[in-house]
């Protein structure tokens, strides 16, 4: 039943371009687009095999390295960025995974709760699913980089729960206001800049990933725990577990492998980690984005369950230049790429695998 007492706007009808609303609404560029409407044709560079396993928003063309300054825009939920009127969504900074932008989830809505007026000037870097890791570390993080390019940073609208997060905001030297973004909530800012996603998951560049690099730069790593073959494990995590992981450690061990647990690690530890292993073999999941980290040549194994194949880490390797091989397990029929099915546990064929590291 619904509280009398909370009143309601109409949700967005359509989406548009920042160029659109920058145009339409009277906003400015503080950082104009420097190539205008850039069409991302390859996103999966090396590996045709995965390319029907890509998320086909890593095709629609994008703002390259704009950001600008609208007054009283509003953001929604995870970073949605909506219009001043809140007709139309951003739809290339408002990030839906696996949806064309005409079936933006928001989209589907009658009507949000009427927003919350906030005082003063704010940068948005909050991005759909930027509370994992990955989503921070490659959509989200590559935000605030930009903005310290541009100068000085404005309060924030972030991501701030996660160690990684802090860490990053103390980097570049935040001091600031900040509003965590909470499902649901919308905000409407007297001043909203907008910095463009210079990349996402399954969308990088090697400009994206040396950003990132060199923002990195100044963590200090120690090398006491540098093993060169590494396994991650999913055993922590809420989904996508590796049934039979037991035997597969089994099978790793005597080739030299380490099980690595990174919800065990501090954000500095899974820099050093990842800048010192050789091999990795990994689930498909969000510790694998810290392949941007891997010196080139390093060799990846990633494992997949035939119900949820996605591409997005193989197209990270082709950028980072390594070594890059998948294992999917068998099944009936095409490949699963059904964002529902990610939550599966599946086992992974460990007489391919070992095949695959040359080991029979």
């Amino acid at each position: 039943m619904q509280n009398p007492a909370v009143t309601y706007s109409p949700a967005p009808i359509a989406c548009e371009s920042l160029v659109s609303l920058v145009s339409r609404c009277g906003a400015s560029w503080l950082r104009a687009p420097l190539l205008g409407e850039v069409e991302l044709s390859n996103p999966l560079g090396g590996y045709p095999q995965l390319a029907d396993y890509a998320d086909p928003q890593a095709l629609m063309s994008k703002t390259s390295e704009a950001i600008a300054l609208i007054k009283g825009a509003r953001v929604y939920g995870d970073g949605i960025v909506l219009a001043p009127d809140g007709t139309t969504l951003v739809r290339e900074v408002s990030l839906d995974y696996g949806r064309t932008a005409e079936s933006h989830w928001l989209l589907q809505k009658k009507k949000l709760q009427m927003p919350e007026l906030i005082a003063g000037q704010f940068a948005v870097l909050a991005t759909a699913l930027g509370g994992s890791y990955a989503h921070w570390l490659l959509d989200e993080l590559p935000r605030l980089i930009s903005l310290i390019e541009w100068g000085d940073l404005p309060d924030l609208i972030a991501h701030t729960q996660a160690e990684y997060c802090r860490s990053a905001l103390k980097i570049a030297g935040f001091r600031g206001r900040l509003i965590e973004p909470v499902r649901r909530k919308h905000l409407q800012v007297d001043e909203l800049i907008v910095p463009a996603l210079p990349g996402w998951v399954g969308c990088v560049n090697a400009a994206h990933v040396q950003r990132l690099v060199n923002f990195v730069a100044p963590i200090q790593t120690s090398t006491a725990f540098s093993p060169e073959r590494i396994y991650i494990s999913r055993a922590l995590a809420k989904r996508r577990h590796v049934i039979n992981e037991s035997a597969v450690m089994a099978a790793l061990l005597p080739q030299g492998f380490i099980c690595v647990h990174l919800e065990h690690l501090s954000w500095a530890e899974q820099i050093a980690l990842f800048r010192g292993a050789k091999t990795v073999v990994a689930p498909h999941g969000a510790g694998l984005a810290n392949l941007i980290f891997s010196r080139p040549g390093a060799r990846v194994i990633e494992c997949f369950s035939h119900d949820y194949v996605n591409g997005c880490f193989a197209q990270l390797a082709d950028v980072c230049a390594l070594n890059y091989s998948s294992i999917v397990a068998p099944g009936k029929g095409p490949w699963g790429r059904n964002p529902k099915s990610n939550r599966l546990d599946f086992t992974i064929e460990i007489e391919a695998l070992l095949t695959v590291l040359g080991c029979q």
